[in-house]
């Protein structure tokens, strides 16, 4: 009997080094293998990620994708890696190609106008920041970034009136005193404590702020 087990177990033992040597694979092992190589892969990507080496961190990326439960997250690390990298023009690609997936996501819409910003195109990104807070009217990063914006790009009035939009609406934003001091150099006579009438918010505004029972 121990004869018979022995000779089973080299069977076992030849056949298994048999399949190994001539490429044969076990069923669903092929795409086992390539899934944890795709999570190696992204692990990878988020090392270079962390030591802002942008563009290899990109090409990680894509190479992670090949794991359809990593597909949408690496996507989108893709796109923000492209963009930290300056690649404006894949970077524009890649998230145009998330919106068409969903198309009412804000933080990729944000991400855009962003982009559009930093490439130069500023009347584009003032557009799209106002076309953002009218979705987002108290997204309090937002209305910031389009404070910074507008001080940046030089349009004081404008710069001025959303700042004290920001002030009403969040008084505790710890960017209001740094742009008090800049406001001050591009608006004549800039007084940040002023008091200013605020236009009411629309309808749909206020119905948001109402109490829900």
């Amino acid at each position: 009997m121990r004869r018979i087990l022995h000779i089973f177990l080299l069977f076992l033992i030849f056949s298994f080094v048999s399949c190994a040597s001539t490429g044969l694979r076990i069923p669903g092992e092929e795409k086992i293998i390539l899934k944890n190589l795709a999570t190696e892969y992204y692990t990878v990507a988020e090392g270079y990620l962390e030591i802002k080496n942008y563009t290899k961190a990109a090409e990680y990326y894509k190479l992670a994708m090949r794991n359809e439960d990593l597909y949408l997250t690496a996507y989108y690390k893709l796109a923000r890696s492209y963009a930290l990298a300056k690649n404006w023009d894949e970077a524009v690609k890649t998230y145009n190609e998330l919106l068409e997936r969903d198309g009412d996501n804000t933080l990729l819409k944000t991400s855009l106008a962003y982009i559009t910003a930093m490439r130069g195109d500023v009347d584009d990104a003032i557009v799209q920041y106002r076309d953002l807070l009218k979705e987002n009217p108290y997204d309090e990063n937002l209305l910031e970034s389009f404070v910074s914006l507008l001080i940046n790009a030089g349009r004081g009035e404008d710069a001025e009136e959303s700042f004290f939009v920001l002030k009403e609406k969040f008084p505790d934003n710890k960017q209001l005193s740094s742009f008090a001091q800049q406001l001050a150099d591009i608006v004549d006579n800039f007084d940040a404590d002023k008091k200013v009438e605020l236009p009411p918010p629309p309808e749909d505004d206020k119905k948001s702020e109402e109490p829900k029972p």
